[in-house]
């Protein structure tokens, strides 16, 4: 078989595979989650196997896989505890508040804006910002808004109670046989390629471990520098702002404001009786504080991530979450770039001739 229907057939079943995985979207999504994870949670794995004993009995991969687990479980519960009951309790002072009083009360430090929104045609005659300000928040946060979010929250409980269930499932057998996933893969290909297939495997794996070490590290490095810093500044709920402001930070160009639109709301909904000549200084400080973190993470965390891991240049980067905000959102921001990367390595290995994945992993082969 020559070269060219070699690699014609490889298309036709890389098309039908990922028509199969298209159609099987959440099913394959749960084993890639578990497969993350399983990468994310292998340093326990490996710690609680060597380091963790009863007596003289090592810990056997069973018990180490089913702690790694729990560890994951403890943590979440722990951010949980953390911050649901303050954006509980933020979200009923919220619904409690007599917004027509606090239109009025904000009509003067907004009168100057006004009169400029009025001139260039941005507000109609009668209308002024505090009163859009009043309508948009008395109709987003209702008093009965607390309700309708437990009542939506309780409609999808069962998808997400069966999306932990079925990852949790996967992940306990992807941490206690190292192979296991990349024997799934294996009966799906020939057996001349298995050697191909197992070494993307493990490069994929390799690169993605680094990215998401790095990502946690740099999520962790925002946090802590945004909350010293809304800490110095005086600005109340700074901890509950630095995490979340992390958490945002994950997606890429637009997961920065979204986190800093976020601080503002929790610093105006926890002032919201005071006068605005008070609140305005403390949204600056908010404003300030992300941009600062936002320049240290752009300039030196941002950066050595992606050179050490994705190995992309910054352009190629921007269009791919463009792409991927595109097919999937924000879940598709998020994770656009691994995937991205993981789709490299394998094109590389399979479809090295073809001149744009020559040009698409130059950079991944000047790592070797």
């Amino acid at each position: 078989m020559s070269a060219l229907n070699r690699n014609l057939l490889w298309l036709l079943g890389s098309a039908v595979f990922l028509g199969v995985v298209w159609y099987f979207s959440d099913i394959v999504a749960y084993i890639l989650i578990a497969w993350v994870l399983s990468m994310l949670g292998r340093p326990l794995m490996v710690f609680f196997q060597q380091r963790v004993r009863i007596g003289r009995i090592r810990m056997g991969p069973t018990s180490a896989a089913l702690l790694t687990i729990l560890t994951f479980y403890l943590v979440l519960a722990g951010l949980l505890m953390m911050f649901v009951p303050t954006i509980v309790a933020q979200a009923r002072n919220l619904s409690s508040v007599d917004y027509h009083a606090l239109g009025e009360k904000w009509k003067g430090p907004f009168l100057n804006l006004d009169i400029q929104m009025h001139y260039i045609g941005l507000l109609q005659p009668g209308e002024s910002l505090a009163t859009k300000l009043q309508e948009a928040l008395s109709t987003w946060f209702k008093p009965t808004m607390l309700g309708d979010f437990l009542g939506s929250f309780l409609s999808t409980a069962g998808s997400v109670v069966v999306t932990f269930a079925s990852v949790t499932f996967i992940l306990f057998f992807f941490l206690k046989e190292k192979s296991l996933f990349l024997g799934m893969l294996h009966a799906f290909v020939p057996d001349e390629q298995e050697v191909k297939v197992r070494h993307a495997v493990q490069e994929s794996s390799d690169m993605l471990s680094r990215y998401f070490t790095g990502l946690v590290a740099q999520l962790a490095v925002f946090s802590l520098v945004l909350t010293i810093l809304l800490w110095i500044f005086g600005v109340s709920n700074a901890l509950l702002i630095g995490v979340f402001g992390g958490l945002f930070n994950i997606v890429p160009y637009v997961g920065p404001i979204i986190g800093m639109v976020f601080g503002l709301f929790i610093t105006v909904s926890s002032h919201l009786d005071a006068d605005f000549a008070l609140l305005l200084p403390m949204l600056l400080k908010v404003v300030g504080a992300f941009m600062a973190t936002q320049f240290l993470d752009n300039n030196f965390t941002g950066p050595m991530i992606f050179s050490k891991s994705v190995q992309a240049h910054p352009l190629e980067i921007f269009i791919v979450t463009l792409v991927a905000a595109k097919l999937g959102g924000v879940i598709g921001m998020v994770i656009g770039i691994p995937v991205y990367t993981v789709l490299r390595v394998v094109a590389r290995t399979f479809f090295s001739e073809f001149k744009v994945v020559q040009r698409l992993t130059e950079h991944l082969e000047e790592e070797e």
